[in-house]
């Protein structure tokens, strides 16, 4: 099975540039209170100049029916991405309202395995991310990895693929490929200075397709 890619928080159109030549399988753009939160009339623009050769993820978190809508008419989104505490019927509210794709964060803990279960019921794919001093995901510090076998036997029990998130970066990279997860999901681990390195996603994808 092939990793999927996903290169989240772009966040400018010279980001944007970069992304759509790389391996990527998915470029994420948030559209939620965040150092890297983007405008969606300047995505779509930068969307017009260069094209749409990737799927295009929007992450919001705890966001109203009516903002996701705003956003979906506004930008070409593929999919809808849930990083907040979104209830399942809250999901299938989303999903019926906006005909995207669904994918779901969830914090990493004990409970995973119980979460992936849940929560795979109503998405098309589930993010595992880290939680550090009270803050869910954008953390860039991994969580404990032993689990990732486990979480992709489960998601692959309900037909739904797993990502990786949290800390990813060239240097470890390496090490989680061992354990064969379904996707990964970067975004700090691929900047230097608070944009985009074609050096870092060069040494990554060198490291991912070895």
């Amino acid at each position: 099975m092939t990793v999927q890619i996903k290169y989240c928080g772009c966040q400018s159109e010279e980001d944007y540039k970069l992304l759509i030549e790389t391996k990527a399988d998915l470029i994420g753009f948030i559209f939620a209170e965040s150092r890297r939160e983007v405008d969606p009339k300047n995505v779509n623009r930068w969307i017009e100049k260069y094209g749409k050769p990737k799927k295009l993820v929007g992450v919001f978190q705890n966001a109203t029916l009516e903002k996701i809508k705003e956003v979906v008419n506004t930008v070409p989104i593929d999919i809808i991405q849930c990083h907040g505490t979104e209830s399942i019927h809250q999901l299938k509210e989303i999903r019926d309202h906006c005909n995207k794709k669904i994918y779901k964060a969830l914090p990493f803990s004990e409970n995973i395995i119980k979460e992936i279960a849940t929560y795979g019921k109503v998405s098309d794919a589930l993010i595992i991310d880290s939680v550090s001093q009270g803050q869910f995901g954008g953390t860039g510090i991994p969580f404990s990895w032993k689990e990732v076998p486990n979480m992709m036997r489960k998601a692959e029990q309900i037909g739904i693929t797993c990502f990786i998130a949290g800390g990813i970066k060239p240097d470890n990279v390496s090490e989680l490929m061992r354990l064969h997860p379904h996707g990964i999901d970067l975004s700090g681990g691929i900047e230097e200075n608070g944009k985009k390195s074609v050096q870092k996603i060069e040494t990554l994808e060198r490291m991912i397709m070895r």
